[in-house]
């Protein structure tokens, strides 16, 4: 780590702005090794998870379980795997449960962890981790937050890689999470 010190910043003052709910904007003073001081702006938002789902469709094609629901950022439908906060205090492992039961009414086997990835780490300081559900089954209805409206489809593998990056298929997450799935399937 010594050889990477010219590069290090060292935090010296952090001030949350602003509490947004899912996210704290703040404001960090750092000083790099040289001595200069600049004030950045920094996300603090509580880690997320993913979950990738292959069940059969009515055809019995594998496919994935995905999320189709309107995010106001993009101001757009999306198609995405099932995701979501993880909460304070609690395991990556269980919150991908709880998600993947909450937004689709399945649940599964095990769960196993395919990757990890830092979303956008120029100003964002959580962590995303992306789980493989083995087995699921549909064993409940959806339990959805009350700002959530969401439908739940069954998008076949070669759909998705099809349409992936384009139209409702532009979540940078899910795209991700996809390609912990593809490196998961060549070692199985």
């Amino acid at each position: 780590m010594d050889k990477d010190n010219n590069l290090i910043w060292i935090e010296k003052s952090r001030k949350i702005i602003k509490d947004f709910r899912i996210f704290k904007a703040c404001e960090v003073v750092s000083a790099a090794p040289d001595g200069r001081e600049n004030t950045f702006t920094q996300l603090d938002s509580p880690d997320w998870v993913n979950i990738v789902c292959v069940v059969k469709n009515k055809d019995g094609e594998d496919s994935f379980l995905m999320v189709r629901q309107f995010r106001h950022g993009s101001s757009a439908i999306t198609m995405e795997f099932p995701a979501g906060l993880i909460d304070k205090g609690e395991e990556p492992e269980k919150a991908a449960k709880r998600e993947l039961l909450e937004e689709t009414g399945y649940s599964a086997e095990k769960f196993i962890p395919i990757g990890v990835v830092n979303p956008n780490p120029a100003f964002m300081n959580n962590t995303s981790y992306t789980f493989f559900a083995v087995n699921p089954v549909k064993s409940d209805g959806q339990s959805l937050d009350a700002d959530e409206l969401i439908d739940v489809k069954m998008v076949p593998i070669k759909e998705f890689e099809d349409k992936m990056g384009s139209g409702e298929f532009m979540n940078a997450i899910t795209i991700i999470a996809y390609l912990w799935y593809k490196k998961m399937a060549k070692r199985t």
